[in-house]
C-alpha cells in the first residue's frame, strides 16, 4: 500500500511539473507619467534569458506549413513556444547547451570582466539559424567563442497551427 501511494504521489509531481510554465507572466511597473512598462516576455533558464523580438523585415521569405516537417513538441517545448509567442520553438535541450558553454565563453581575463552578453539570433523561414549580432561590447576572442557555440545549436522546430513560417529574431542574454 505504501509503495502504491508513493507511485501516485510521484505521478502527481510529474504532472504538476509538466504543466507548470517555464516563465511567469510579465511584470508591470508603474511609471511617473501614468503609463506602464512590461518586461517583454523573457523566458529565463539558469543564467540565460530568451525572448522573441519583432522582426523588422516583413518582405522576407516565408515557408508554407506544407513545406515543413512537423515533429511532436514535448511539454517543455509547448511551454517555451507559448511563452515566446513565436511560430518557431527551440528544441528542449537548446538552453542546456548554451548554459553548459557559459564557462567556456567567459574563460579569459577580458571576457571575465563582462557580466552579460546580449545577442540577436535570426532564424530563417526553414528554422535554421542564419545569423547573429552581438549587441554587447566584446573582444574578438569572445565573439569567436560565441560563434562556435551558436554553430552547435540545433534548428528550431515549427509550432503547429500557423499557415506561414517566416524569419524570426530572438534576443538571447547570457549572464556570467
Amino acid at each position: 500500500m505504501k509503495m502504491r501511494s508513493l507511485r501516485v504521489l510521484s505521478y502527481l509531481v510529474l504532472i504538476f511539473c509538466l504543466f507548470t510554465p517555464i516563465a511567469g507572466n510579465p511584470l508591470v511597473a508603474q511609471v511617473s507619467n501614468g503609463g506602464a512598462i512590461a518586461t517583454n516576455d523573457f523566458v529565463e533558464y539558469h543564467k540565460l534569458k530568451l525572448r522573441s523580438v519583432e522582426s523588422a523585415s516583413s518582405s522576407s521569405k516565408t515557408s508554407e506549413s506544407t513545406d515543413l516537417t512537423f515533429t511532436p513538441l514535448s511539454a517543455v517545448e509547448n511551454n517555451l513556444a507559448t511563452n515566446l509567442n513565436s511560430h518557431w520553438v527551440w528544441s528542449e535541450n537548446t538552453l542546456d547547451i548554451i548554459d553548459s558553454y557559459s564557462p567556456f565563453l567567459f574563460r579569459t581575463k577580458k571576457s571575465a570582466l563582462i557580466d552579460e552578453v546580449k545577442i540577436l539570433l535570426q532564424v530563417n523561414s526553414k528554422g535554421s539559424l542564419m545569423g547573429f549580432e552581438v549587441l554587447s561590447d566584446v573582444d574578438k576572442g569572445l565573439y569567436e567563442r560565441i560563434d562556435y557555440v551558436l554553430r552547435k545549436l540545433p534548428d528550431c522546430k515549427p509550432v503547429p497551427g500557423f499557415d506561414t513560417y517566416g524569419v524570426e529574431t530572438f534576443e538571447l542574454i547570457i549572464q556570467k
